[in-house]
């Protein structure tokens, strides 16, 4: 098995490159915001908003059309229209 590096056990394991096309949902007026996924890991991931100024520092992700996959996030560092977040709340382990 492969040690992590401190990075990894910060953000709490190994990221998965992607590009996932998904929404941003503002908590405070419900607004959406189209973004994609580029990375994600068990506890966070990294983003592109298309309209990163209108993005507070909490918000959900919904990962799917509907309601039926989201995650609660909070902003942890931005650099221009890409953000890296964290879920607040772990997802349930499966089967």
């Amino acid at each position: 098995m492969a040690r992590q590096s401190i990075s990894e056990r910060r953000r709490g394991g190994r990221r998965q490159d992607l590009r996932y096309s998904a929404r941003i949902e503002n908590l405070a007026d419900g607004v959406e915001t189209a973004c994609t996924i580029l990375d994600v890991s068990q506890t966070g991931a990294r983003l592109i908003a298309r309209d990163p100024d209108q993005i507070g520092e909490e918000f959900l992700l919904r990962l799917a059309i509907g309601r039926q996959a989201q995650r609660h996030c909070e902003v942890v560092w931005r650099d221009g229209a890409t953000m890296g977040v964290r879920f607040l709340v772990a997802p349930e382990p499966g089967p």
